[in-house]
């Protein structure tokens, strides 16, 4: 029995140091973005239409499997918007931006599907991060909208915070279901 507990004590000591060692390296609350060595991009107007190189304009339509979709509007600098929704939304960081735009989505699929289940959206910085974080519960009204049948269409708005040194040459990416094979890249500036 004297084996036993030696070995469970060491175990757990082994297991403490461990959790130690991985939460010192840590800094709560502050998280730093190192641009993707993979992010140097040039734009393209000779690449294919909808990759990062040459993404779809702003207002144009994006077709996926099942659904065609359009960003009809960008704030690049939305956290007066997202105050106005709600008052007790933190505002983002000093280095950060709100960025909200509007997601039209028509489904063209068999039968019916989920928009806020078939699609997902991302911003790509400038420097190749993506950028998911919600600004709030309030200014993402497009995950409210449900089941969709064929030819009927859906809008709504996506607020993600963004690096605000990341922002201009931005792209929004567009995929339907988890694979990243048809994603589509949108500009979130105008032409």
């Amino acid at each position: 029995m004297k084996f036993r507990s030696h070995w469970a004590k060491a175990a757990l000591l082994v297991m403490g140091v461990l959790l130690c060692t991985a939460c010192a390296g840590q800094d709560i609350g502050k998280t730093t973005i190192k641009p993707s060595p993979f992010a140097s991009y040039s734009p393209d107007p000779n690449s294919e239409v909808g990759s990062r190189n040459n993404p779809i304009s702003l207002g144009d339509e994006v077709t996926t499997e099942d659904w065609v979709v359009q960003v009809t509007n960008v704030n690049k600098n939305a956290y007066q918007s997202v105050k106005k929704e709600d008052s007790f939304d933190s505002p983002p960081m000093p280095n950060e931006k709100f960025v909200l735009f509007t997601v039209k989505a028509t489904y063209t699929g068999e039968e019916s599907g989920e928009p806020n289940g078939d699609l997902r959206f991302k911003i790509v910085g400038s420097k190749g991060n993506t950028f998911s974080n919600s600004c709030g519960f309030s200014t993402d009204t497009f995950q409210y909208n449900g089941e969709t049948f064929t030819g009927a269409s859906v809008t709504g708005n996506l607020c993600f915070v963004v690096d605000a040194d990341q922002i201009d040459g931005a792209t929004i990416s567009i995929q339907s279901g988890y694979s990243s094979d048809a994603r589509k890249f949108v500009a979130i500036d105008s032409k």
